[in-house]
């Protein structure tokens, strides 16, 4: 991975009122771009009352993403250091289902990389020193225990999966 944009409202920076210590709050998707140029972008979705997390692969050269906001380059803060030039080894998905009658539907994904460290990518927003789970909002966090602890009602594992 080479490059992490976050997509925000338009004319909005981000933090700008966002958590941003060992956990970030992201108000509309995550973007990875890989070496190659091609990217996984990650960004909340509801149907109705379906509500979960869509992923896009965009190849390289590919244009951005179709949300209505802007793409803020993160990559040079210090949460994202140790994962730069990390090629991505596995990802581990956690499902929920977030109304009676919906579907299973991934709420938290969980990407390990080569060098045995992880970070996870959940619909959330910060509570205090904590989360609480929010359909139209991520959350990237970087701790390892902040990620075993936090669940939700609607799922059966922690946001680790």
């Amino acid at each position: 991975m080479r490059t992490v944009r976050y997509v925000v409202p338009r004319g909005e920076i981000w933090p700008q009122g966002h958590r941003e210590d060992h956990a970030h709050e992201v108000d509309m998707a995550v973007e990875l771009v890989m070496d190659s140029g091609a990217a996984l972008v990650l960004s909340w979705a509801m149907d109705g009352i379906d509500e979960g997390m869509a992923v896009e692969f965009r190849s390289p050269g590919e244009a951005g993403t179709s949300l209505p906001g802007e793409p803020i380059d993160v990559s040079d803060h210090a949460d994202w250091e140790g994962f730069l030039g990390m090629p991505i080894a596995s990802i581990g998905i956690a499902w929920h289902i977030p109304n009676e009658g919906c579907p299973e539907i991934p709420w938290a994904y969980n990407f390990g990389f080569s060098d045995e460290s992880s970070l996870v990518i959940a619909l959330g927003e910060a509570e205090g020193a904590g989360f609480t789970y929010m359909p139209d909002a991520l959350l990237v966090i970087f701790d390892k225990i902040l990620s075993v602890t936090y669940k939700i009602p609607a799922s059966a594992t922690s946001s680790c999966g």
